[in-house]
């Protein structure tokens, strides 16, 4: 029973027809868990030559411009050929939706040849850019065979020199789509980087609860949870252009369907239950589009549909505000509600182009899921992390956990600790796939589920050489016991480098307790300069500030609660460390790059103000002196002087005191020394 104010009490009509849809039936090549219409190699109910003639007389009647074959795989219907040939004497625009495998065989291959002949737009699945993704949804050897036809579509001139090439992404199990446009971007800058193959466009669908899909999720016990989650995605603005408003689809036996989900779901236009395509006036044709649950995949989000989105625009649902449990309704938030990045409603999380190249060669090996469920603020990654032990507190489904796995190498060793079950689940999984990937014999890394206030109970005083958060602390209700826990577990010399969100002015409590703006990481951000006092309270004397910008709101429901007050995401550094003091003293030290970091080899970047190029001597404070001295850097650094001789502030360095942002709102240029 659907529910959820859908569908709408008013009867939503079929428009104009402007896509035939031509179902060839359910025999495949292939056994994929998500196929809603339950296609396999044993499929029985395939369309005939006489079903297909008729099909194409009245199609030649029909003033219909677009027609697109679909299956099951469509190559096994001798029919296909048949359609082919007889619609490229018409003036109608060809499409066939192929699984891309099966034109990898003797005997379907020609069709590669036929379908250019013909000037037919191929529409063909991968679900993703990597082999093991591949293969465990499609079956072993789906991944190279599909290259193999795709390599070969590419020198005839599909996705490089006129003919039409579109890919079909679909997640691999019970959760929405990532970013349309970074999903895009991937699959491009990969397929084209590891195996030079190009595609004009990449579209995103949601899984149907239908067929093998919803068998699978029955059988798992996640039926109703994906329903749930569908149903919390339904988006109204999406029915203006549903798919099923224009589309008319044709099953094996003639019957006609709203859409290719109905047609699995056997239920046929109203009013058309026993007419026959061939059989209709397809300008007169006039019925309320039948709706059921597996509808809710349609109108998720930004919508979903055969042809990729139907809106452009985020939009947003109203969210109450009431009294709430604050670690109860974040875990909920971003177990639950939150599956996918673009779900957030402010600009919080980091663009692609802030992130360090060294850490952009390693995201495309992250599995798909993980990068799809990414909630971060900025990139709180540092350099040089080679053979040591890293804590990543709030890690989530663990991006950036084995983002670090693969840059400490096989000697050293990573632990992400988070509170959301779900997120860890997803994480856990990963851990052979990864390993495999980064070509490592066993795992580095490691995930608790616990509170971040519950750090110290799992990790010794001393124990660990570095930890980052990303946008995780401003979900803490009481920091500083936290940041005291972080400071204990650090060894000397060790680092606590992390992004977060912050503000300009402190926030009161309609924005600190409400439940929406505290779990997009606004309505827990600290004031710059009580983050400050927090710091220099629980032993991090000197925070160095790495980068910064303004984080847009956008969203108007938010921009009415927080007024005046402007949010940023900023990374920091903060250094466990002996002898740092409260402001920037000169003891006559001079510091001199000596490169050797493959990731810095001519510069190095300590901080937002402080850049040193190899072999150039710069002046530094007794503070900085430490921290190129005293830490994993030491090896990299010559550091001359000693704090035997004070010589009073050093003046290079800029006293900001409170808020590194100046009275223009631009970023300050000097130094985070205070």
């Amino acid at each position: 029973m659907l529910d959820n104010n859908f569908p709408p009490e008013t009867p939503i009509e079929k428009r104009r027809i402007e896509v035939i849809q031509i179902n060839l039936g359910n025999k495949c090549n292939q056994k994929c868990n998500h196929c809603h219409i339950s296609a396999s190699p044993r499929g029985t109910k395939n369309m005939s030559l006489e079903t297909a003639e008729k099909i194409v007389e009245s199609l030649k009647r029909m003033p219909v411009s677009n027609v697109e074959f679909t299956g099951g795989t469509p190559e096994l219907n001798p029919n296909l050929k048949f359609f082919l040939e007889e619609l490229s004497l018409t003036d109608k625009a060809l499409a066939v939706r192929t699984n891309l495998t099966v034109l990898s065989h003797d005997r379907y291959s020609f069709y590669i040849d036929l379908f250019k002949d013909f000037n037919v737009k191929l529409i063909s699945s991968l679900p993703a850019v990597f082999q093991d993704s591949v293969d465990r949804q499609r079956g072993d050897g789906a991944f190279s065979a599909t290259l193999k036809v795709l390599k070969r579509l590419n020198d005839i001139g599909y996705g490089t020199n006129g003919l039409e090439l579109d890919l079909v992404y679909n997640p691999s199990s019970d959760y929405l789509p990532p970013d349309h446009g970074q999903l895009e971007t991937q699959f491009k800058d990969i397929l084209s980087a590891k195996h030079n193959i190009f595609f004009n466009r990449l579209i995103t669908m949601v899984n149907s609860p239908l067929g093998k899909f919803k068998n699978l999720l029955k059988n798992r016990g996640r039926l109703n949870t994906y329903m749930e989650l569908l149903k919390k995605s339904y988006n109204p603005s999406t029915l203006n252009n549903i798919m099923c408003r224009h589309l008319l689809s044709i099953d094996y036996q003639g019957y006609i369907y709203d859409c290719d989900f109905n047609l699995a779901a056997n239920r046929k236009i109203q009013g058309y239950d026993n007419k026959f395509f061939w059989e209709i006036d397809i300008d007169s044709l006039s019925s309320a589009i039948s709706f059921d649950d597996h509808c809710f995949a349609c109108t998720a989000n930004l919508g979903s549909s055969c042809h990729g989105e139907l809106i452009t625009k985020e939009f947003v649902t109203e969210k109450s505000v009431r009294e709430f449990d604050v670690k109860g309704k974040v875990k909920y938030y971003y177990g639950e509600e939150l599956k996918k990045t673009s779900d957030l409603k402010s600009e919080a999380c980091c663009n692609i182009n802030e992130i360090p190249e060294y850490i952009k060669d390693i995201i495309p090996l992250i599995d798909d899921e993980i990068l799809m469920k990414y909630y971060g603020c900025g990139s709180p990654i540092p350099t040089h992390l080679n053979g040591l032990k890293v804590l990543d507190i709030g890690c989530g489904t663990g991006r950036d956990a084995y983002i670090i796995s693969k840059l400490t190498g096989p000697k050293g060793f990573v632990c992400g600790l988070d509170m959301t079950e779900n997120q860890l689940n997803l994480a856990k999984s990963r851990i052979k796939s990864q390993t495999e990937r980064f070509g490592y014999k066993k795992p580095n890394i490691s995930f608790i589920m616990d509170y971040m206030e519950n750090i110290g109970q799992h990790f010794e005083s001393e124990s660990i050489d570095v930890t980052i958060s990303n946008c995780v602390l401003n979900l803490a209700e009481d920091k500083e016991p936290v940041f005291r826990q972080i400071y204990d577990t650090l060894k000397y010399g060790g680092e606590f480098y992390f992004s977060d969100i912050y503000t300009d002015r402190r926030a009161g409590d309609e924005i600190r307790n409400n439940p929406l703006l505290y779990s997009e990481c606004l309505g827990g951000a600290l004031y710059f300069g009580d983050f400050k006092r927090l710091c220099r309270k629980t032993g991090f004397i000197d925070p160095r500030i790495i980068s910064l910008r303004e984080v847009r709101i956008t969203n108007n429901e938010i921009l009415k609660l927080t007024g005046n007050i402007r949010f940023y995401s900023a990374t920091y550094r903060l250094w466990k460390l002996k002898g740092l003091e409260d402001a920037c003293e000169d003891y006559g030290h001079i510091a001199i790059y000596k490169g050797g970091l493959p990731e810095s080899p001519f510069s190095f970047q300590l901080d937002e103000s402080h850049l040193f190029y190899k072999g150039k001597p710069e002046k530094v404070c007794g503070n900085t002196a430490l921290m190129l001295s005293k830490t994993r850097y030491k090896d990299f650094f010559e550091v001359t002087g000693s704090f035997n001789e004070h010589f009073g502030e050093f003046k290079d360095c800029s006293n900001v005191e409170n808020n590194p942002q100046d009275s223009s709102g631009n970023s300050s240029s000097g130094s985070s020394c205070c």
